[in-house]
């Protein structure tokens, strides 16, 4: 469904769980960065109303998650840390030429952010499985975002190829999932979504 080319190894949730606290801080912020690069993506495309209205939708829903995610390190007895540095998405804009075309960069943003979502997606549903035995009420959780996250991921992708065109975007697109599935097989070692 989320056509990735790697999988998360298991041992990442492992390391997840024995670092749950850092794991959902890193979750929180990552769902309050996605509400800012929805955001930020609209002034590039502000006359097409359905693009406008989604991504407004959609900075709301992950703001929405984000307390979600708060209020669930606070069930835990847990505090919200601070927000650290995302190394997997920091390598992953890396994929890309730098170019000043506004368009081009444009295009990017839309593909990186649908690649993190994607990402996002594959590794809620390692941790769902995993957290079911001695934390089922965040399983239940995870499987919940589960569906929101891969329906953002589309919905990047869509408007992308809608943007630049299917034959264009599809072959970046194709790309950008072999070089993403190099780099998850050298994370995983950090109790982060992307770690």
């Amino acid at each position: 469904m989320l056509g990735l080319k790697a999988e998360t190894s298991p041992q990442w949730a492992d390391i997840v769980i024995k670092n749950l606290d850092l794991f959902l801080t890193d979750h929180a912020y990552n769902e309050m960065k996605a509400s800012q690069s929805a955001m930020a993506v609209i002034n590039h495309w502000p006359e097409n109303i359905d693009f406008v209205n989604t991504m407004s939708g959609i900075a709301i829903e992950e703001m929405e998650h984000f307390e979600m995610v708060y209020k669930e390190i606070n069930k835990l007895g847990f505090k919200l840390g601070k927000e650290q540095i995302n190394e997997y998405a920091m390598k992953l804009r890396k994929f890309f030429p730098k170019t000043k075309d506004p368009d081009e960069k444009f295009v990017q943003k839309l593909l990186l952010s649908s690649l993190i979502e994607a990402r996002s997606c594959e590794r809620f549903s390692v941790l769902k499985e995993a957290l079911k035995k001695d934390y089922p009420e965040l399983a239940r959780f995870y499987s919940d975002l589960f569906q929101s996250e891969a329906r953002h991921y589309r919905v990047f992708l869509e408007f992308a190829r809608e943007y630049a065109g299917r034959e264009k975007v599809d072959e970046i697109w194709d790309d950008l999932l072999t070089y993403e599935a190099g780099l998850i097989n050298q994370l995983g070692k950090k109790a982060g979504v992307h770690g």
